[in-house]
């Protein structure tokens, strides 16, 4: 009854502004140690391609493997060049052997007894199902409960749970790091990391406020768990996908900041960071940083336990930070970039997981907008990759497409760190459109949107 009462008054709240008074969320947390299991990271590196290549007499390397065609038809040409004769014409889904790959975009293939040439960006070694339509019955998919405006850290423990208890044979789940406030950042792995070739790191719940994005990557973990082995996008098998291209998900990165801005003080471990936040609220109505109650506050916060906004806290020109005007000197609940870059515990955890794992994907989730980011001011080839994945990615959601600098406001990001100090494409998908703590109103849209997004990006990964 307490917790529909706060979720009543939150929504009150979404409608009419932040001028309006809240009460003080009374909901208990709920102990969920019993859920929280260590797992040991996946450190197995990404494997190489060792095979010696050899080349034949018209400079194509030889090989010897079965493609299917991915455009709805393709020419099979008499020689590697687009004005030459044609062959015949396959349609989308054909098996055919390659027997060379050339490096000016055709490659060599044997067809019904004939030797022939096609474009490489039109094939794929990923198995087409002849079947290419799947439909999926939103009753099945009913442990991520979507019918509550908060999604919390309690919440996702117990979904975590059942996941490991149904779906166990095809992920894995890890602790990668502990925040202050004794919770556990998770990271569920769909497909298998010791033979893919390609990896994607997804991170939902980056700041407190914004846990609408938890909701969706748990929301998506499990749609894909759920037709691991009968799903398919255009005939490409999620299972295959999978295993060609595995998927990492930090659903939460920021547990503390989530439970903050839910449930206030009340779900609050330490009693010194109820200390630290009602002294870091006064500091800021002082100084004119607020004009909220506590309360209120406390809603829109977006930093960790420690008071850092972690938007703000990557070794990605972070000393550049304090030459804004408006830079956020002390701890706060948005804004402050911390002592020094890396400082955090919920930072930490995702550095490390770059070291077991080199990314070939980065997606971040945030809110609000509609819109995908793409430009973290990185420079060409990689700009025109992450363009194109952006491309591929906006086909399905109907976002738009940024590409405009990010600037400043990358300063210190993850999103800014892997593309700038790592080398790896990155997007930033801003869900939504109304203000931030989303309304429960918008998922039934971005869930619409997103559905068939990481099989997108899957398939994206994988071909370049």
């Amino acid at each position: 009854m307490k917790k529909t009462i706060c979720v009543i008054l939150i929504l009150v709240f979404l409608c009419t502004g932040c001028g309006s008074e809240e009460k003080k969320s009374n909901v208990t947390l709920k102990e969920m140690t019993q859920y929280e299991h260590v797992v040991p990271e996946i450190t197995t590196p990404v494997k190489g391609d060792d095979t010696p290549q050899t080349r034949d007499k018209d400079g194509f390397i030889v090989v010897s493997d079965v493609v299917y065609v991915k455009a709805n038809t393709l020419i099979l040409r008499r020689e590697p060049r687009n004005d030459a004769d044609s062959v015949r014409t396959v349609s989308y889904g054909t098996s055919m052997m390659r027997t060379g790959l050339g490096e000016s975009g055709w490659d060599r293939v044997y067809y019904e007894n004939e030797t022939a040439y096609v474009l490489n960006d039109s094939i794929t070694t990923l198995t087409i199902q002849e079947n290419r339509t799947f439909d999926f019955s939103n009753a099945m998919l009913s442990i991520v409960d979507t019918s509550r405006q908060f999604y919390s850290y309690d919440s996702m423990c117990e979904d975590l749970a059942e996941f490991r208890e149904r779906f166990g044979n095809h992920m894995k789940l890890n602790c990668i790091g502990t925040t202050k406030d004794a919770r556990s950042i998770f990271e569920i792995v769909i497909g298998n990391p010791e033979t893919a070739r390609k990896h994607i790191f997804f991170v939902g719940g980056v700041c407190g406020t914004e846990y609408m994005t938890s909701l969706l990557c748990m929301k998506q973990a499990e749609y894909y768990l759920c037709f691991y082995e009968t799903g398919n996008h255009n005939g490409f098998a999620y299972s295959e996908l999978s295993n060609n291209a595995v998927i990492h998900v930090i659903p939460m990165l920021n547990p503390d900041g989530v439970m903050i801005s839910q449930e206030y003080l009340a779900c609050v471990r330490d009693e010194n960071i109820v200390i630290d936040l009602k002294k870091w609220f006064e500091r800021d109505k002082v100084q004119g940083g607020t004009s909220l109650s506590l309360e209120n506050y406390l809603m829109f916060y977006y930093a960790n336990a420690n008071g850092v906004d972690l938007r703000r806290n990557f070794d990605h020109r972070w000393s550049e930070l304090a030459e804004g005007i408006d830079v956020v000197t002390d701890q706060s609940s948005k804004g402050y970039p911390g002592a020094e870059a890396g400082s955090e515990p919920e930072t930490k955890a995702l550095l490390n997981k770059l070291k077991s794992v080199t990314p070939d994907l980065v997606v971040t989730y945030h809110t609000t907008g509609a819109k995908i980011l793409y430009n973290y001011g990185q420079s060409e080839p990689m700009l025109s990759t992450a363009k194109r994945i952006a491309g591929d990615l906006a086909s399905v959601m109907n976002y738009g497409v940024s590409g405009g600098g990010v600037g400043r406001d990358g300063y210190g990001s993850f999103e800014g760190y892997c593309s700038m100090e790592k080398g790896i494409p990155t997007l930033g998908v801003y869900l939504g459109n109304g203000s931030t703590p989303l309304s429960l109103n918008e998922f039934g849209a971005i869930w619409n949107a997103c559905t068939k997004s990481w099989a997108v990006l899957q398939l994206s990964v994988i071909d370049y």
